[in-house]
C-alpha cells in the first residue's frame, strides 16, 4: 500500500537492526529494574502465587511456552520464564520446567511460596505434591471441566432435569469459592448443591447448615431432583 502511496517506509531488515539494538534491549533492561523491585519487597516473606503457561500455538505441538508467575496479592507479574520445547524433550514438559525455573529463581532471592493456584496439569499437581507446597485449582479450570460432565451428563436419557441446573451449578463452584474463607467452608457449601437440588435448603454440615438464600416456593416444580433413593417420580415417569 505504501509503494502504491509512493510513501517512504523503512524496510523490516532496517527495523529489526533498530529493534536488536535499542527496543529491545531497553524493555529488557526496564523489566529487570521491575522485577527486582518487586522481588526485594517480598524477601523473606511468604507470597500468594498463580502459575499459568501460554503457548505459542494450541495443543501439543508448541515449540515455545512463557510461563508467567503473578503475586495474587498485588495482581503484579514477579517472574516470566520462556522454555523451548526441545531443551526438556517436548511441549508437554515445559509447563512443569517454566514453574520449576520460576520457583528456583524467587528461591534464591529468598522468597518463600505460601500457596500457588495453577490448572489441574499432572505434572505440576505431582510436582507440588513432592516439594510440600500448598497448591490450589484455578476455580475457572474447576468449572470448566464440572461444566463439561454436567452437559455430557444433561444429554442422557431421563435426565432432561440436570439441563435445567446447568447454570445454577456452574454459578455455585465461583460463589463457593468467592465467598469462603476456609477450604471446609468451601467443601461444605459445594456439598450442599445436592440438598438444594432437591429442594432441601437444611444441611447437616455446621459449617454451612443452611442456604442463604431467602425462602420461596418456586414456580416449576419439574425442576427438583428426587431423592436420590427413590428411582421413579410420583407419576411413574423415570427420575435422574
Amino acid at each position: 500500500m505504501f509503494q502504491a502511496m509512493r510513501l517512504q517506509n523503512i524496510s523490516y531488515s532496517a527495523f529489526r537492526r533498530h529493534a536488536n539494538r535499542f527496543l529491545e534491549p531497553a524493555v529488557i533492561h526496564s523489566w529487570h529494574q521491575l522485577q527486582d523491585t518487586e522481588v526485594e519487597s517480598l524477601r523473606h516473606k511468604k507470597v500468594k502465587l498463580g502459575g499459568d503457561m501460554r503457548a505459542d500455538s494450541p495443543g501439543h505441538c508448541a515449540k515455545y511456552g512463557t510461563y508467567s508467575l503473578m503475586n495474587l496479592e498485588t495482581n503484579s507479574i514477579i517472574d516470566l520464564q520462556l522454555v523451548q520445547s526441545n531443551e526438556v524433550g517436548g511441549s508437554h514438559n515445559m509447563e512443569k520446567e517454566g514453574l520449576t525455573r520460576g520457583l528456583q529463581l524467587l528461591e534464591s532471592k529468598g522468597v518463600a511460596v505460601d500457596y500457588i493456584v495453577t490448572d489441574r496439569h499432572p505434572q505440576i499437581q505431582k510436582f507440588l505434591r513432592d516439594r510440600k507446597i500448598t497448591h490450589y485449582y484455578d476455580v475457572w479450570h474447576l468449572e470448566k471441566g464440572l461444566s463439561k460432565k454436567v452437559a455430557k451428563a444433561a444429554k442422557e436419557k431421563d435426565c432432561e432435569v440436570v439441563k435445567k441446573w446447568q447454570r445454577g451449578i456452574s454459578n455455585h463452584v465461583y460463589w463457593c469459592a468467592t465467598s469462603s474463607s476456609s477450604g471446609a467452608e468451601k467443601l461444605a457449601k459445594w456439598k450442599s448443591v445436592m440438598n438444594h437440588m432437591q429442594n432441601k435448603h437444611e444441611h447437616d454440615n455446621p459449617i454451612f447448615p443452611k442456604c442463604l438464600h431467602p425462602d420461596r416456593n418456586s414456580t416449576d416444580r419439574k425442576k427438583w431432583f428426587k431423592t436420590r433413593y427413590q428411582s421413579h417420580t410420583e407419576d411413574g415417569e423415570d427420575s435422574c
